[in-house]
Formats: C-alpha cells, structure tokens, sequence
C-alpha cells in the first residue's frame, strides 16, 4: 500500500539511523524484554515508545549512542508524526501503524512536501530554516524531543516577541497529551518535532485544542498571578498556566 511504500522509503535513505535503532531497541529489550509489539521493525518501536509518553526509558539506551539529540532522528519522527496524522482511520499491521490519505512524499531542497488527499503539506525542519535565525540557532543546539514545554518556555523568555501554545493534542493512538509549540508571523515552531509549518494547516493536520497562549514577556506577570497552584513550582511553567486555566474552565 503506498503508506507502506512511503514509510519504507524514509527508511531507506536514512541507514545509519535505523543501525542506531536497532542497536537501541536490542538494548531496552535486553532490559525490560523483548515479548513486546511482536513483528514491528526497530524503527517504529523506537516511534512508538518515545510517542506513548514512555521516551524516558530510552534516553539512556541513545545517550550511549551518542544520538539523545540528533537532529536527523528527529527530523523523521517529524516525518512520521505527519504521515500519521490526517484524519483517517488507523490500521495496525505487523509493519507500521498506517494512514490512508498519504499520496506522496517528497524532498524539496530544506522541506518536505506531502500530498495529501486534503491538499498540499510542506514542513520544513527548523535545523534547516534559516528564514528565522532565532529559531534555527536554538533548535540547532540540542534535540527537544520529549521536553516540547521545557524548550517553548525557554525560547520565548529568550525572545519575548513570540508566543508560546499549550494545548492537548490529540494523540495517534487514541488519546490526548499536553504539548507546547511556539508561534510567529503565521508560522508553527514546533521544537520537538524540529519543524516549522504554516499554523493554518498545523491546525487542520495535528488537531490540537489551545489551553493557554503566552508571549515571552507575560511570562513572569503570569507567573505572579498562580500563587502556590497545585502542580507546584518544580513543573513547567507553560503547562502550570495550560492546567490552571483549563481548570478554572
């Protein structure tokens, strides 16, 4: 099927990672076994583990790789995070979890381009979009999977002029998680996901329902207004604002 076909090609171009997979998920299964997701390839499992919220287990199992942070990893988590979200059904398969309405994947010069049966796609990895110097430099330091609050809250105390999104966004294996991006001028900074994307089709792509928008210069006024809130201090601001809000209805 062309998902199929789709997903198979990003992992033909991309060896190296998939040896770094590979060696990585034979270490967790040494750890913690290997009689979990039977029949699927080293590289979804590695997708799967870090997407369903349990990334931590694997950060030492990379560490040792020296791949915590790469950029090319990242770079296609983001590509599979947009293949899988678009509006149709899911179907598991021994080989990989599939939507339908993929038609064809591209690489055009910095950005891919995703024809979709809702239309044309194009992301591009902010490791390479220099259009926004600020964004590229601070997403060019490290890699921010898994720690999407951390690095918007970060980046805009740094730069006070963008705004900072939390939402929950609805998750591709049926649930909802709280996740943070920032946002400028029309375009979507997701730091976790190494992409940049028009926020008109971010929106109808990846579905998230805002909880709190916060510009970099608010954050400390904010702050001031929470007093002693539930989650405490030791938590991310963005996401104490996201929950405080979200609780107040």
């Amino acid at each position: 099927m062309e998902a199929y076909r789709l997903y198979n090609s990003i992992k033909s171009g991309h060896a190296e990672v998939l040896k770094t997979a590979d060696k990585v998920i034979q270490s967790f299964e040494k750890c913690y076994g290997s009689c979990f997701m039977p029949g699927y390839d080293s590289l979804s499992k590695l997708y799967i583990i870090i997407s369903s919220g349990y990334g931590d287990l694997l950060w030492p199992f990379l560490a040792k790789l020296n791949y915590s942070y790469s950029a090319e990893l990242q770079s296609i988590f983001a590509t599979i995070d947009s293949l899988l979200r678009n509006n149709m059904s899911v179907m598991h398969s021994n080989n990989w979890t599939c939507f339908y309405s993929i038609e064809a994947l591209k690489k055009l010069q910095d950005s891919y381009v995703l024809e979709t049966k809702e239309g044309t796609i194009v992301t591009t990895p902010l490791t390479e979009y220099r259009e926004d110097m600020k964004a590229f430099e601070f997403a060019s330091r490290r890699g921010y999977y898994g720690f999407c609050h951390d690095a918007a809250e970060r980046f805009i105390k740094e730069n006070e002029e963008y705004q900072a999104v939390t939402c929950l966004m609805p998750h591709q294996f049926g649930r909802k998680h709280y996740h943070s991006y920032v946002k400028k001028d029309g375009k979507i900074l997701d730091f976790s996901h190494n992409v940049c994307i028009d926020e008109e089709i971010y929106q109808k792509i990846m579905k998230p329902i805002p909880l709190n928008e916060v510009y970099g210069y608010e954050l400390e006024s904010e702050e001031s207004k929470l007093g002693s809130d539930e989650l405490g201090p030791e938590k991310c601001l963005l996401i104490r604002l996201a929950v405080a809000k979200q609780r107040r209805g």
